[in-house]
């Protein structure tokens, strides 16, 4: 449970959700849909806890993660007029995608030139995301149950921004003395400051 700076302690930032109802992972996944054009149930998330059965070599698929989360160096605070404090940063996402299937590099080709038009960003772009690049597709087959199952290796480079809101409180206006020990003797200045 988080607090503001008034009852002292850790602060944690404001709940938000960017993605309605999805979590990070499950938005990521209906971009790569979308994208790649191939149905939800085969464009699948890598390394689950209870990994599903792979489709067969027949069937062309796509497996996603999430593999490096790069931040900027310094993340931005602002003030809210409430007093509450705003941090923004920008992070570059590097996507793993693993193409399996008879058609694998053509889904990777595919994929990698959906993301060079315009109107299939606009979900990026409606939570702060945009495509960075990606790298070149390399062909890198499976060798399963005695049979090379073709798998294509591709990163597409994601940046996105990041906003919290911290319940950090500051003062809006103040009214008090300042009493002073100087060389002199004691001094007492009063003072009143904003609102």
């Amino acid at each position: 449970m988080g607090n503001t700076s008034a009852a002292g302690g850790y602060l944690i930032p404001a709940p938000s959700a960017p993605f309605g109802s999805l979590t990070f992972k499950q938005f990521l996944q209906t971009v790569f849909v979308g994208i790649s054009g191939l149905p939800f149930n085969l464009v699948r998330p890598k390394w689950e806890i209870n990994p599903a059965k792979q489709p067969d070599v027949t069937v062309n698929w796509l497996a996603i993660g999430l593999h490096v989360n790069k931040p900027d160096a310094n993340a931005f605070l602002g003030v809210n007029s409430d007093g509450s404090n705003n941090t923004q940063r920008h992070e570059e996402l590097e996507i793993d995608c693993s193409f399996y299937g008879p058609d694998a590099d053509d889904v990777a080709s595919l994929t990698r030139d959906g993301f060079q038009v315009p109107s299939n960003l606009e979900a990026l772009r409606s939570v702060n995301m945009g495509f960075a690049g990606t790298n070149s597709a390399l062909r890198v087959p499976d060798l399963v149950n005695e049979r090379w199952v073709d798998r294509y290796e591709m990163t597409v480079v994601l940046r996105r921004e990041i906003f919290r809101t911290y319940p950090l409180l500051t003062f809006l206006s103040a009214n008090g003395t300042i009493h002073a020990e100087l060389s002199g003797g004691e001094k007492s200045i009063p003072f009143a400051s904003g609102g």
